[in-house]
C-alpha cells in the first residue's frame, strides 16, 4: 500500500495536496455545518454537490487530458511496466480518496448536525457522479470543460437525492443504496481500464 500511494502523490503537486489533503475537505465540512445547523439536511445536500463539482474541477491539475486524443503527457510511462504500474496505482488510489473523503466529510457534518441517516446514499451518490464526471472531463483537457461537467454532475446529484429524500422513494432507500454501489464499481473499473488503454496504446497505436 506504501508503494501505491508514492505512485499516486507523484503526481500531485505539494499545493494540490495542500488544498485536496486540507482545505477542501475543512471548507466543504465546514459549509455542510454551518448550513445543515439552520436547515438540516440540505446542508448535506449542499455539500455533496459541492463536493462532486470540486472533484471533477480539482482533477484538472491532477490527471487533466488524459483520455483526450492530442494528449501526449502520459506517453513517457509506455516506456516501462513500471510506468504503467506507477499510473495504475495512482489512478486507483485517486478513486480511493475520492471514496473516503466523501464518506469523511458527509459523516462529519452529521456529526455535528444530528442530521442522521442516509450517509451510505449520499456518499455513493457524490462518489459516482464525481468519478463518472471526472471520467468524461479526461476526455477534454481545458478547465472550461471540468467547470461544466462539475455543475452538471452537481445538479444530477441534486437530482437523485431530492427524488429519494423528497419523495416516497425513501422507504426503498436500501434499494437505491446497493444501487449506487454496484454503479459505484463499475464507474470505478471504467475509469481505471479506460485510462490504462489509453495510456498503453493510445487511439493511434492500437
Amino acid at each position: 500500500m506504501k508503494k501505491k500511494i508514492k505512485s499516486y502523490l507523484v503526481f500531485s503537486s505539494f499545493s494540490y495536496k495542500v488544498c485536496i489533503f486540507l482545505l477542501m475537505p475543512a471548507v466543504l465540512a465546514g459549509v455542510g455545518i454551518g448550513i445543515g445547523s439552520f436547515c438540516g439536511e440540505p446542508g448535506l445536500t449542499a455539500t455533496a454537490m459541492l463536493l462532486t463539482m470540486a472533484e471533477i474541477l480539482s482533477d484538472h491539475w491532477l490527471f487533466s487530458g488524459l483520455m483526450a486524443k492530442e494528449s501526449e503527457r502520459m506517453d513517457v510511462l509506455r516506456t516501462s511496466d513500471m510506468g504503467m504500474e506507477i499510473m495504475k496505482n495512482a489512478l486507483i488510489l485517486d478513486l480511493l480518496r475520492k471514496l473516503l473523503t466523501a464518506f469523511g466529510i458527509l459523516a462529519v457534518c452529521e456529526l455535528f448536525t444530528g442530521q442522521w441517516g442516509g450517509l451510505l446514499l449520499m456518499a455513493m451518490v457524490s462518489y459516482v457522479f464525481s468519478t463518472a464526471g471526472t471520467f468524461l472531463a479526461r476526455y477534454g483537457g481545458g478547465l472550461a470543460v471540468n467547470a461544466c461537467i462539475g455543475q452538471i454532475s452537481a445538479l444530477l446529484v441534486l437530482g437523485c437525492l431530492l427524488c429519494v429524500y423528497r419523495s416516497g422513494l425513501w422507504r426503498f432507500r436500501v434499494g437505491f443504496e446497493l444501487l449506487f454501489l454496484v454503479l459505484g464499481v463499475l464507474v470505478s473499473v471504467l475509469t481505471v481500464s479506460k485510462a490504462m488503454r489509453r495510456v498503453k496504446g493510445g487511439y493511434y497505436d492500437q
